[in-house]
């Protein structure tokens, strides 16, 4: 093992254990090679497999051989099964992360709602003066030929209204005010 010197990682992720609560992992990819180089909250191990079926994996690791048991059951959830210890992981990405801090943070005040990709406006659902839910759907956005409802962040009133259906729209443009 040996502390990492800024080496640039290929990719990152981010692993919890159900056992051990409030303990995150990050997990980064720094040599994609045959035996690969692999960061784990700062120290560096050299890392080795082979797939010997379906689940069974054979990890060497600093030189040491781990005959371990992997199931994917699913939404970034995996069973991991080691010489009779069992752990459920869970291991996201590093977008999957930064949606995950958006969405647990909490969003107050006026909020001014734009689009974040040009497209057509398909369908307004809401008028000024309307009560909203947070998760309420205000309209529908049809980008790159598929539809995207976009949703109120908060509760609130619909202070402001700016685009009607059919409406083109560019990155950014203004659609709603929600107070």
């Amino acid at each position: 093992m040996e502390e990492v010197k800024e080496a640039k990682a290929l990719a990152t992720y981010y692993a919890t254990i159900n056992d051990i609560p409030d303990t995150e992992f990050k997990v980064e990819i720094l040599e994609d090679e045959p035996v690969k180089k692999v960061s784990v909250n700062g120290t560096i191990y050299e890392v080795d497999y082979n797939v010997g079926g379906d689940t069974i994996h054979s990890i060497i690791m600093n030189h040491r051989s781990h005959g371990v048991q992997i199931t994917s059951i699913g939404n970034s959830n995996y069973e991991v099964s080691n010489k009779g210890d069992y752990f459920l992981v869970n291991v996201i990405d590093e977008l999957q992360k930064m949606r995950m801090a958006r969405s647990k943070s909490s969003i107050i005040g006026r909020q001014v709602i734009t689009t974040q990709m040009p497209g057509v406006i398909l369908k307004v659902y809401v008028k000024p003066g309307e009560a909203v839910k947070a998760g309420d759907p205000l309209c529908v956005l049809v980008a790159m030929k598929m539809e995207n409802e976009i949703r109120s962040p908060i509760e609130g009133t619909v202070k402001e209204v700016y685009i009607k259906d059919n409406d083109k729209m560019a990155v950014g443009d203004k659609m709603f005010v929600v107070e």
